[in-house]
């Protein structure tokens, strides 16, 4: 009996092996559909990203060394072949021919799905490269459009069905708000909150955090923004404050105790001092934006 030793041979020798749906299809015939992929949702110029082109450079490099490579899944519609999951791969294989690689074929797996099962290859996918949570929300949201519940969804993605509600929630935000969260400006979970809070006006909260912080473009947190817009204390209401304090813990010692209760005496200075201090923590709530960058302390 002949020596079996590849896959082939095997497959002539018994029924328990069998060919699967891979193809060899020359590199100018797969194709990119537009609107398909959601990595990169809400964001200009996603491939320039250096995340991205890092990823892809490393793809290129593998496929000249001839390293093993996942095949990229495609999809032939009208005799184009459309790329389902693998679009980096697509462009490293691209990048590697430009640069004089000789890859004539590359390996593909046709998909077999509708739409919908394309769609949810995106969200299951072990590409390598996480979702954000709006490339999520768009792919909830396209299959939402198409009938799908939220617990269908939540079935299939192996989440709850509160996960996918909140995730499409974000698909409401404000196009600008939406570009931040993927810029990584600021967390969607956040950016969320605030548009509750402050509604399309949440943008401009996060940018005048980012220019009175002089982070942008980078991520604004809870932080900063309580930060900034925490209300300002000039040095004469410190002072003043500072003053009344210490006029009343010098005289702790003259507390009378009555049970639980106690009374402190005070003078008719000390009593004008915090009214005086009163009115002027009254104007300070009533205008917390008091513009003396040399003279204020954070409160």
């Amino acid at each position: 009996m002949a020596q079996v030793n590849s896959l082939k041979s095997l497959n002539r020798a018994s029924t328990d092996v069998s060919k699967s749906d891979l193809f060899s299809v020359a590199p100018h015939l797969i194709l990119e559909e537009d609107g398909f992929n959601t990595r990169g949702a809400f964001c200009e110029d996603y491939y320039e990203r250096p995340d991205i082109k890092a990823g892809i450079r490393s793809l290129a490099d593998a496929y000249k060394r001839g390293d093993y490579v996942p095949p990229i899944i495609v999809k032939v519609r009208d005799g184009k072949v459309f790329v389902r999951e693998g679009h980096r791969r697509r462009r490293a294989i691209l990048l590697a021919i430009s640069e004089g690689a000789d890859i004539r074929k590359v390996q593909v797996l046709e998909h077999k799905g509708d739409e919908a099962e394309q769609t949810l290859l995106i969200a299951t996918s072990n590409d390598g490269l996480p979702l954000t949570p709006l490339e999520r929300a768009v792919i909830y949201g396209r299959l939402a459009r198409w009938g799908w519940s939220d617990q269908e969804i939540a079935e299939r993605v192996a989440r709850t069905a509160e996960h996918v509600r909140q995730a499409r929630s974000l698909l409401e935000l404000p196009l600008e708000l939406k570009k931040m969260i993927q810029a990584g400006e600021v967390a969607a979970t956040y950016a969320a909150e605030l548009f509750r809070e402050h509604g399309e006006d949440a943008v401009s909260v996060l940018k005048q955090a980012q220019q009175e912080t002089g982070d942008t473009p980078k991520k604004v947190t809870r932080k900063k923004v309580e930060k900034k817009n925490a209300p300002k204390i000039g040095k004469k209401v410190v002072e003043a404050m500072h003053k009344s304090v210490s006029s009343l813990t010098k005289r702790l010692d003259t507390l009378k105790e009555e049970g639980d209760t106690f009374t402190l005496t005070l003078t008719r200075d000390d009593v004008e001092e915090l009214q005086e201090l009163r009115e002027k923590l009254a104007e300070l709530e009533a205008e917390p934006r008091v513009d003396e960058k040399q003279q204020e302390l954070t409160l």
